[in-house]
C-alpha cells in the first residue's frame, strides 16, 4: 500500500504499509462515527416499512452527486452518456445511468476517486488478482476503518458479549507468515493481532491472546477446528463466501461460537452477511450500500461517503436481490442465488484437502490478464496463462511451487504452463481460477 495525498500519481506505488489502518493514534476521533454506522446498519436491519427505507436511502444520493461531481472519470462518462449527477433524484433513475466494470476501474483507478484536500489522507490498495490482473482501489481514512464499524454490528447481530478491551486475531493461512500486533482504539480500546498459522508457535500464540473475535479464510478456519483446548471467542468470521459444509460442521464442533460469513470485495468493502440462521441468504448492509433487486447479477451503489464514488459497480458475482422478512428478525433486501467465487479444494500427497484459494495471492503479484491453476494428479499442476509478459513467467511458477511447498506438497510439484487466450478462460460472468481434476482415493 502506498500513503497518498494531495492528488492521485499514476505512478503511485503499492507498499506493504498500511499506515492509516495502523495509525491507532488518529483512530480515536473517528469513533462516533464508527458509532453512528452500527447504530444505523442496526436500524435498518429491522426497519419494517420499505417506503421509509427507500427515502432515507434515497435522501444518501445527495453525497452520491457530490461524489460524482467531483470525478474526473464520471464527470467525463456521464457528460459522454447525455447524463448529469443531478439526474439521479431516486433510485429508480440508477437504470438510466451506465455501469462501472472491474476492468474499466482497474484502468481508471486513478481518475474514478474525487480529488483529496489537504486534510485528507489516502492508501492505494490491490485486489487479490484472483480473477485477473489486480485492481488499484484507493480508500480513505473511513474506508480503511469501516469494518470496524461494521463488526460492531455484526457482534449486535449475533448477540456476542466483548470483554474489557478485546482482542481481535487474523488468523493467517498464507505463506509468508507477517505477523504483527497493534492497539485498536476504534473497537473499545482493543488489540488487533495477526498470527500466522504456519508458524510453529500458532497455537501457543492464540492461546496467550486469548481473543474475542478471530477473522479468517477457509484455511486458516480448518486449522482452528483441528486445535483442541483454546479459549473461545465470541465471534468467528469469514468472507469464503461458500463455505464447505464439513468446515463448517468441524468449527462447530471444536469451537463453541457463532460463525459470520460476509461478502465483501476489496473495490466496495463489505456487503452484505450470510444469515446466521440458515446458509445460502446473504443479508444487504443498508443504508451503506444499495444492491439493485431484481436482476440475475450484483450491481452496487456505494451510498456512504467514500474518496471513490461506485455507481452500478459490477464485481462480477451472479445474484438477485430482494425485500424480505427472515425468519432471524432482518427485515430488508437479501441477496439469494449468490454466485461468487465458487469453492475448490485441492489434495495433498498425504490425502489432505486444501483450500484453492489460499494460493491467490500468489498471482497478486504478477501482471496477467487471466489465468487458471488445474491440479491433474495429487502431485501435479496445469497453469494456463493469459497475457502474461515472459519475464514473469519463471518467478511466478518459483512463488507458485514455494507456496504449494509451503501448504504440504513435500519435493517438487509438477507444474506445467500453458499460454493461452483470456477467451479461453472466461466461464461466465466471473473467471474460475482454480479447479481441481485430481481423483481422490
Amino acid at each position: 500500500m502506498a500513503r497518498v495525498t494531495l492528488g492521485l500519481p499514476s505512478d503511485a506505488r503499492v507498499a506493504p504499509r498500511a499506515n492509516i489502518r495502523r495509525d491507532t493514534a488518529t483512530q480515536r476521533p473517528h469513533v462516533p462515527w464508527a458509532e453512528s454506522i452500527a447504530r444505523d446498519l442496526s436500524r435498518f436491519a429491522v426497519l419494517p416499512d420499505e417506503a421509509a427505507a427507500r427515502a432515507e436511502l434515497e435522501s444518501r444520493l445527495e453525497g452520491l452527486r457530490a461524489g460524482l461531481l467531483a470525478s474526473p472519470y464520471y464527470t467525463r462518462r456521464l457528460r459522454d452518456a447525455g447524463l448529469h449527477p443531478g439526474d439521479l433524484r431516486t433510485l429508480a433513475d440508477l437504470r438510466h445511468f451506465p455501469t462501472l466494470e472491474r476492468g474499466t476501474l482497474a484502468r481508471h483507478w486513478d481518475q474514478v476517486p474525487t480529488p483529496l484536500s489537504h486534510e485528507d489522507e489516502s492508501v492505494v490498495v490491490r485486489s487479490s488478482g484472483s480473477t485477473g490482473e489486480p485492481v488499484k482501489v484507493v480508500r480513505d481514512r473511513r474506508d480503511c476503518l469501516h469494518m470496524w464499524a461494521v463488526l460492531r454490528f455484526w457482534l449486535e447481530r449475533a448477540r456476542a458479549v466483548l470483554p474489557p478491551r478485546p482482542r481481535v486475531v487474523l488468523l493467517d493461512a498464507l505463506p509468508g507468515g507477517l505477523e504483527y500486533s497493534v492497539r485498536l482504539p476504534i473497537l473499545q480500546d482493543g488489540a488487533l493481532h495477526r498470527i500466522s498459522v504456519l508458524r510453529d508457535n500458532a497455537r501457543e500464540r492464540l492461546s496467550r491472546v486469548r481473543p474475542a473475535v478471530i477473522f479468517s479464510d477457509p484455511e486458516g478456519l480448518r486449522w482452528l477446528s483441528e486445535q483442541r483446548d483454546l479459549p473461545a471467542p465470541a465471534l468467528l468470521l469469514t468472507s469464503a463466501q461458500y463455505l464447505p459444509q464439513d468446515t463448517r460442521d468441524a468449527l462447530a464442533r471444536s469451537v463453541p461460537a457463532p460463525l459470520l460469513n460476509y461478502y465483501a470485495t476489496t473495490e466496495t468493502g463489505p456487503l452484505a452477511w450470510e444469515c446466521l440462521g440458515g446458509p445460502g441468504r446473504f443479508h444487504v448492509l443498508a443504508p451503506d450500500v444499495w444492491l439493485e433487486p431484481g436482476l440475475n447479477e450484483v450491481v452496487v451503489t456505494r451510498l456512504r461517503p467514500s474518496v471513490l464514488p461506485l455507481l452500478r459497480y459490477l464485481p462480477g458475482d451472479s445474484g438477485t436481490v430482494d425485500r424480505d422478512a427472515c425468519a432471524c428478525g432482518f427485515h430488508g433486501w437479501t441477496l439469494e442465488r449468490f454466485g461468487g467465487r465458487g469453492a475448490c479444494h485441492f489434495t495433498t500427497p498425504t490425502g489432505r484437502t486444501v483450500d484453492a484459494w489460499t494460493l491467490a495471492w500468489v498471482f497478486k503479484h504478477h501482471a496477467l490478464r487471466a489465468f487458471r491453476l488445474t491440479q491433474l494428479t495429487p502431485s501435479s499442476f496445469e497453469l494456463e496463462l493469459a497475457g502474461a509478459d515472459a519475464s514473469e513467467v519463471t518467478p511466478l511458477c518459483e512463488r507458485l511451487v514455494a507456496a504449494l511447498r509451503n501448504l504440504g506438497w513435500s519435493g517438487s510439484p509438477r507444474l506445467d504452463v500453458r499460454h493461452v487466450s483470456a477467451e479461453d478462460l472466461a466461464t461466465g460472468t466471473k473467471p474460475l481460477p482454480f479447479r481441481s481434476r485430481a481423483r481422490v482415493p
